[in-house]
């Protein structure tokens, strides 16, 4: 008798290497078919064809690096693109049909500066750090102070400053101690936490004059508006 058919009972080693064969198989499919990108141009591609949408500008998107996002499609695309100028554009359904990408969105100044404060008497203080010269640094303790039209320093911070070599102007100054000669420059550049400003109008008065206050007056002030919490021993610069 001849059998036509294959014994469909197979050895339990036989089953077994067929089915790590269809294992193997699968895998490698799914490797060839489905390859992660690297970086967010090959992100936006892929989505691109998973929402069968047609996206413009994707020249513009230069190493950027891969993001991580969540949700469904819509909005996986609104996040890949969250630091770039972009238009969408839906049919009547509501349905994204086409992404312009515009251009990458400038990274915008830091647009609040929160400082902890510490108290003498009945001022604030702040801690920054200042340059005259821009290579030599000094961090103090300034009094905050909006009674006084520019920054108020002792002179013999000038040298500490970089500022040894600097011409400056003189000027005549009311102080708590009486009347003073003050040296009028610019300073480099004051540190408020993230914040840098630039080029601030600074008075050097005589030490004794001054005694161990120095101000942090409206040369400096005046970008910002100032909020003073209590509570929070906090100053938050807001810019102007």
């Amino acid at each position: 008798m001849i059998q036509l058919y294959p014994s469909l009972h197979l050895n339990n080693t036989l089953r077994r290497v067929l089915s790590l064969s269809v294992v193997f198989i699968s895998t490698h499919v799914y490797a060839d078919t489905n390859v992660a990108p690297n970086d967010l141009y090959e992100q936006i591609v892929d989505l691109q064809s998973r929402m069968n949408i047609k996206v413009v500008g994707l020249e513009r998107i230069q190493n950027e690096e891969k993001i991580v996002t969540r949700g469904n499609l819509e909005q996986q695309i609104e996040q890949l693109l969250t630091t770039f100028n972009h238009i969408v554009s839906r049919n009547n359904k509501g349905d994204i049909e086409r992404i312009v990408i515009v251009n990458k969105k400038q990274k915008s100044a830091v647009q609040n500066i929160v400082l902890p404060t510490s108290h003498q008497g009945n001022h604030y203080m702040v801690s920054a750090a200042l340059s005259g010269d821009g290579s030599l640094w000094e961090t103090m303790e300034l009094v905050i102070d909006t009674g006084a039209d520019i920054v108020v320093l002792s002179q013999s911070m000038i040298n500490r400053l970089g500022m040894k070599n600097v011409n400056f102007s003189h000027q005549s100054m009311q102080t708590a101690n009486g009347k003073t000669d003050a040296k009028i420059g610019y300073l480099h550049s004051i540190k408020l936490a993230g914040e840098t400003i630039e080029n601030v109008q600074v008075a050097f008065i005589p030490d004794k004059q001054l005694g161990p206050n120095r101000l942090l007056g409206m040369s400096a002030l005046n970008r910002y508006q100032i909020n003073i919490d209590d509570q929070s021993q906090s100053i938050t610069l807001t810019k102007k």
